[in-house]
C-alpha cells in the first residue's frame, strides 16, 4: 500500500497481524523485508501484535528523492505519521534499527503523543558524522556491499539483488547531512526507552548513554558489531517482547546488561 507524505513523497508500507501495533523502521540500504528475514515479524505476529512495516523514503517501494533537504528528520517522522493515519492507527510501539532508530527517535520528539512504547537498535540522538555512509556510497554500492560483509555477514542473493537495486543518487542524499544534536531535546523523552547495541558498534557507549540519560532500559549484545546486532534477532526479541507488553504507565522490566 502508499501513502503521500506531507510533502508528497509516497511511502509504501505492510500492515500483518492484529492486536497492538508495533511500527518497524528499517537501516540504511535496506528495506521492510530486512524485518522478516531477521526473524522480528514471525516473533512478532506470534506475540499478536499488528505490524506495520514502512519503506522509508528513499528505499523499497516508497518514493526517492534526490535532494538531501527531502531527509530530514522532521519529513521521516511525518511520513511515520502519514502511515499511522492511513492505517487509522492514534499511538504505535515504534522499533527502529540504525537509521530506522534515528527515526523512531525524531517521531517521539517531534510528535510524542503518537508514540507508545520505543525501541532503539543501534541509533542515538547524538551528533554523527555521516561521512562514512557517503564514501561508502560514492561510486555505488560495492564498497557498501565491503563493509557490511566485512563485519562478518554473508548476504543473499535476494538480499544483494534487493541492495544493488537501490537508487544511489537518493542513498548519496540520505546521508550528505551530518546528524545534528538531539539529545537535550529528547532528555525528557516521555515513550519508555528499551535501547540496545552491539558491544563491537563504535556507537555502543553512545547508545548506552543516551539510555542512561532518559532512565531507559539498555541491552548490549556482546561481541555483536553495528550490522551483527540487527541479526540477532532471538536475543533481542526476548528483551523487546515483555518491554512492549507492559502495561501503558507501568515501569518496563529490568533488562539484563552485559559487561563490555
Amino acid at each position: 500500500m502508499l501513502v503521500t507524505s506531507s510533502d508528497g513523497v509516497p511511502i509504501a508500507y505492510t500492515v500483518l497481524g492484529a492486536g497492538a501495533p508495533v511500527v518497524l523502521l528499517h537501516g540504511f540500504t535496506q528495506t521492510a523485508a530486512s524485518w522478516q528475514e531477521a526473524g522480528y515479524v514471525e516473533w512478532l505476529l506470534a506475540a499478536g501484535r499488528r505490524l506495520v512495516l514502512m519503506d522509508c523514503r528513499g528505499h523499497g517501494g516508497s518514493g526517492k528523492p534526490h535532494e538531501a533537504a527531502a531527509y530530514s528528520g522532521e519529513r521521516w517522522a511525518r511520513d511515520v505519521v502519514a502511515v499511522l493515519d492511513a492505517v487509522g492507527i492514534g499511538a504505535a510501539d515504534l522499533v527502529g534499527y540504525s537509521m530506522g532508530g534515528m527515526i523512531a527517535l525524531t517521531t517521539a520528539l517531534r510528535f510524542p503523543e503518537r508514540v507508545r512504547r520505543l525501541v532503539v537498535i543501534a541509533a542515538h540522538p547524538f551528533a554523527q558524522d555521516m561521512a562514512p555512509y557517503r564514501l561508502a556510497v560514492t561510486d555505488g554500492m560495492a564498497r557498501w556491499l565491503a563493509m557490511v560483509e566485512g563485519q562478518g555477514v554473508r548476504l543473499s542473493e535476494e538480499q544483494r539483488r534487493r541492495l544493488f537495486a537501490n537508487d544511489i543518487r537518493a542513498l548519496q542524499a540520505c546521508v550528505w547531512r551530518d546528524r545534528s544534536d538531539r539529545s537535550a531535546a529528547l532528555a525528557t523523552l516521555k515513550a519508555p526507552l528499551l535501547a540496545v547495541a552491539g558491544t563491537e558498534d563504535p556507537i555502543f557507549a553512545a547508545v548506552r548513554t543516551f539510555a542512561e540519560r532518559v532512565e531507559g532500559r539498555f541491552l548490549a549484545l556482546d561481541g555483536k558489531t553495528h550490522v551483527t546486532a540487527f541479526l540477532a534477532a532471538d536475543e533481542i526479541m526476548t528483551a523487546i517482547e515483555p518491554f512492549l507488553a507492559a502495561p501503558a504507565g507501568a515501569a518496563a522490566p529490568l533488562i539484563p546488561t552485559a559487561t563490555e
